[in-house]
């Protein structure tokens, strides 16, 4: 069988690329499927860290451990990943690459192994497949063949997530939050993070608060995605879009004849989410009558469509959202305190692209940019240094959803496979700051060059190994021009130690 023949893979998960599920659930279901097709007892799916070097177990059939790591090398994993080879070990008691601390650890014997490397289109090596024990025999070179096409299913699959490159070519990838196509490691977002998880494994009502773009709709779904309800409908709601005159109808649904032009029975959008979640977008927009209305829905799961008699159950999950000041319309008696109370059994805070900082800033960028190239099929692979400054310079109002405009934009009009600052559609201020213009004329080149230098090591959060390779320069000479001793190199986190 060639590799072409075999899609079972990109089958198996074509359903989950475009939801926010759990990246852990999503590569799950890849490597299910591959230890399902190749008959093994037990496989495991590595990524390479890409700012560690060193190889995560995102997925495991290892019920025994939550995680394996392995350094740069060690194991017959670590191995592929260094070669690149694609190997066959008929007795792992005998091969010198085996590493035994983990049979140790799980109390499973590891007889033969069959271990494959993940490279993307570019020919970078992303992770590693490795599977353990065929159920009949041992590994052939007709299943390295089957595993190679596997992994080159899997990797193309991995391009569609939130497991980016760090760079063009770069080994690895940026393992980000659980979600994915939620992309951000802030400290704000890691705490989000958690809720949504917890949230997820109830059916309470949430509230979604936080400023207009920075992404509650993506959120929503990152709740429903992981809910017990996943497989039913979400059904997203814009209460600002909503006609005044036909918004209990468009809620609730209507009879035939319960108003002019109502020649049809229709459902209405509660009944159209039963089994799933409703999701009420900008919550402090709804009127004061169909509030009561909701209320009502909330506490006894029923409702009457418009111009009808019958009471109608509804199996229905509520999530809402607002960037208003639910407390001040509250006190304007535009909103009933009641219902507030109702709707944020639990209340959720979604961060602004300001408090996340700008680490999430060039994430974020690097997502769109990837996300928009293949869409409108550009060959834009990377950020120049100073439309990168430009980005971490501005304070995004507008949040996500103002960043990613202004990188479809910018992909879009790109001449070249870089995008450069001037096609950033930014104000001038920013440009400005970023440009230098904020120094005053015959400030010491040394001076721009060590905050140029202090900015970027923020927005690595610390990381120096990381701030150097964006500058360009080595570790060493960053240390030089921050006018610092030199230490021993830094764990990922930026901490010493």
């Amino acid at each position: 069988m060639t590799r072409a023949e075999n899609p079972s893979v990109l089958h198996s998960v074509a359903s989950l690329l475009s939801k926010q599920v759990t990246t852990d659930r999503l590569l799950r279901a890849m490597i299910d499927r591959v230890v399902e097709e190749l008959q093994a007892e037990r496989g495991t799916l590595y990524l390479v860290d890409a700012f560690t070097g060193e190889l995560r177990s995102r997925v495991a059939h290892l019920p025994e451990l939550s995680e394996i790591r392995l350094a740069r090398g060690q194991g017959v994993a670590g191995h592929v990943a260094e070669t690149g080879e694609a190997v066959i070990v008929p007795d792992a008691k005998r091969d010198l690459h085996h590493f035994t601390g983990i049979d140790e650890a799980t109390g499973f014997i590891t007889r033969n192994m069959l271990c494959v490397p993940i490279r993307d289109g570019e020919g970078a090596i992303r992770g590693v497949i490795q599977l353990l024990n065929r159920k009949q025999g041992q590994f052939s070179e007709r299943d390295r063949e089957l595993l190679l096409g596997l992994a080159e299913q899997v990797a193309q699959a991995l391009e569609l997530t939130s497991f980016r490159p760090a760079g063009d070519r770069q080994r690895g990838v940026l393992i980000d939050g659980p979600f994915n196509n939620v992309v951000g490691e802030a400290p704000a977002m890691k705490a989000l993070y958690e809720k949504v998880l917890t949230a997820a494994t109830t059916n309470v009502t949430v509230l979604l608060r936080g400023e207009s773009g920075t992404g509650k709709t993506l959120i929503a779904k990152a709740i429903h995605d992981n809910s017990e309800r996943r497989e039913g409908p979400l059904i997203h709601v814009d209460c600002t879009t909503l006609p005044a005159g036909l918004i209990e109808s468009e809620l609730f649904g209507h009879e035939r004849g319960a108003f002019t032009g109502a020649d049809r029975r229709v459902e209405g959008k509660f009944e159209l989410a039963n089994g799933g979640t409703l999701f009420l977008d900008e919550i402090g927009d709804l009127p004061m009558p169909l509030q009561s209305k909701l209320l009502h829905f909330l506490q006894e799961h029923s409702f009457e469509r418009l111009g009808g008699r019958q009471t109608l159950q509804a199996d229905v999950r509520v999530i809402s959202a607002t960037n208003a000041n639910l407390e001040e319309l509250i006190a304007a008696g535009k909103f009933r305190r009641d219902l507030y109370y109702r709707l944020r059994v639990v209340e959720l805070q979604v961060p602004s692209l300001r408090e996340r900082g700008p680490r999430d800033v060039l994430r974020l960028s690097q997502h769109f940019l990837d996300t928009y190239a293949r869409r409108h099929r550009r060959r834009v692979r990377a950020i120049s240094d100073q439309a990168m400054e430009r980005l971490t310079s501005y304070d995004w109002p507008g949040n996500v959803r103002e960043l990613e405009h202004c990188i479809e934009s910018a992909v879009v009009m790109a001449r070249g496979d870089t995008i450069e600052a001037d096609l950033l559609s930014l104000p001038a201020r920013a440009a400005q700051v970023a440009s230098g213009g904020g120094y005053p004329v015959g400030t010491p080149l040394e001076q721009v060059e060590l905050d140029h230098i202090k900015r970027t090591l923020e927005a690595c959060n610390g990381n120096r190994t990381e701030a150097a390779r964006m500058l360009g320069i080595g570790r060493n000479t960053l240390a030089r021009k921050l006018k610092e001793p030199e230490g021993p190199p830094q764990t990922p986190s930026g901490q010493s130690g």
